[in-house]
């Protein structure tokens, strides 16, 4: 009997870490586990409908993006909110970000400057209507300009930082200095333009 080749169409095999990992992401990032709260493996597996490896795989790799917190035979619990590492990881990623200018406004093709501008205008609409989904959909266009420069370490390096920015930021309207974030917003959208 020959072996049935694939559809072209067939979608990429994932591992089934990489899933569990992405639902506890945006577990974590949209506050369903709370800053703070105990990660029960067996509580995890029945949610997740998996077993306990890829649980804790999901669990290492949101240690290493500073999102969990272990303490050997003690707990396991989503990261609490810290001002210092907020400001310490958000002056990082600034660095990060002005990289990312320079090296991903120079490997726009079209499409992709028209999508990038695209999410930028739509983050810029958000600060300014001072909504607080705006900073991270920022921060999120600037990681997509990371992508762009192709460099595979950059990339590494930026994504898991930005997502603990993310996860970090604060949540109250009055912490933010929103004419700054829009003044950003229109430099970037100038830089990517030309």
């Amino acid at each position: 009997m020959p072996i049935p080749t694939s559809s072209p169409d067939a979608a990429p095999r994932r591992l089934l870490r990489d899933v569990v990992f992405e639902k506890m992401l945006a577990a974590i990032v949209d506050g369903a586990l709370e800053p703070g709260e105990r990660l029960n493996d067996d509580e995890l597996v029945k949610w997740l409908g998996v077993s306990r490896t890829p649980v804790r795989e999901a669990i290492a790799q949101l240690h290493t993006y500073g999102l969990v917190e272990i303490e050997a035979n003690r707990f396991t619990k989503v990261a609490a909110r810290d001002d210092v590492v907020y400001a310490e990881a958000a002056q990082f990623l600034a660095g990060l970000h002005t990289l990312a200018r320079e090296w991903g406004t120079s490997n726009l093709d079209a499409s992709t400057r028209k999508t990038i501008l695209g999410s930028l205008s739509t983050a810029r609409k958000q600060l300014a209507a001072h909504d607080l989904e705006g900073p991270g959909a920022l921060l999120d266009v600037q990681g997509e300009l990371a992508k762009a420069s192709g460099n595979a370490l950059f990339v590494g390096t930026e994504e898991p930082l930005r997502i603990r920015v993310n996860f970090l930021r604060p949540r109250e309207a009055d912490a933010y200095d929103w004419e700054a974030l829009v003044a950003v917003a229109d430099e970037l959208a100038e830089a990517i333009k030309s």
